[in-house]
């Protein structure tokens, strides 16, 4: 039974309509990423599932529980925006622990369930500082945190990496990815960026003018041969690399002409399987190098 399973969900807004027989499904612990241009209906999807707007047609279902009738605060539901959305008055610790304070959760309770949502995201001895304080990185990793501090049965990501600069994106999105396999949440990850989709998930579900135009592997969809998806897509994703470890300890990997790559997956192992894209710029070309489990 799938953990999020959207069927046949319609949406207009103004009369026009958004969302158009919208379904697909995700299986317990799957990370996928719901993939498409602006104005293509993702941002409704995501206010459709997470209960702030009510669909003309079609269910949406949590756990096997339909959660149309539910409001947002009892779907179960872990949100990572953009913007973060971290309350700038209260430090790391009271940050992500809100949603447990607003549950009522016992002091005690709720204290050691902070201590370990700090040391999942790697921000112990900061839990006494606040948002401004922090790098964007930082601030990333607490608005995940509180995010999964309450145990949500899903994750959704909103456009979550949209805010950090090029160079800091790459290691951040490894790092929240990793963080979120461990906790093995169901997490939809909404964007239109094919770098930050195909980053994080395994599993493309491409969405255009309100309907899922195809769904699949990144590999499916570098070949799929949907006349939107061939001009959307804008990257050619070379085979799998085996990650091997320099001198200083440095994990690196070796393209067909002999280029050395560095890795930067945390707790990458030599010998591990990796996936290499590389994406087409107008002057150069630039290697990345991406997840590394079929997930």
């Amino acid at each position: 039974m799938p953990t999020l399973e959207v069927r046949g969900l319609s949406k207009s807004i103004d009369g026009h309509p958004v969302l158009k027989d919208v379904t697909f499904g995700l299986q317990d612990g799957e990370l996928a990423a719901i993939l498409g241009p602006s104005g293509g209906g993702k941002t409704t999807l995501f206010r459709c599932i997470l209960g702030e707007l009510t669909p003309e047609a079609g269910e949406i279902f949590i756990d096997g529980q339909e959660v149309g009738q539910l409001p947002t605060e009892r779907r179960g539901i872990g949100v990572v925006y953009q913007s973060f959305a971290l309350f700038p008055h209260l430090s790391v610790a009271d940050n992500i622990g809100y949603g447990l304070r607003a549950r009522r959760v016992p002091a005690d309770t709720a204290s050691e369930r902070i201590s370990e949502m700090l040391d999942l995201v790697h921000l112990q001895g900061k839990e006494n500082r606040f948002p401004r304080e922090l790098s964007g990185g930082e601030r990333q990793r607490v608005a995940l945190a509180r995010a999964l501090c309450v145990g949500p049965k899903i994750l959704l990501l909103d456009e979550a990496f949209g805010s950090l600069d090029a160079t800091m994106r790459t290691q951040v999105v490894q790092e929240v990815r990793s963080i979120i396999r461990r906790q093995k949440v169901t997490t939809l990850f909404i964007t239109h960026d094919q770098e930050e989709a195909f980053m994080f998930a395994r599993r493309m579900i491409v969405l255009n003018d309100g309907r899922v135009v195809a769904s699949g592997s990144p590999e499916t969809m570098m070949k799929h041969s949907d006349p939107f998806i061939q001009d959307f897509m804008k990257m050619v994703l070379f085979a799998d690399a085996i990650v091997q470890m320099g001198p200083d300890g440095a994990p690196y990997i070796t393209l067909d002409g002999g280029a050395k790559i560095p890795v930067h997956i945390p707790d990458v192992r030599g010998g591990e399987k990796v996936h290499v894209m590389v994406k087409k710029g107008a002057e150069a070309e630039r290697i990345e190098v991406w997840q590394r489990d079929a997930k």
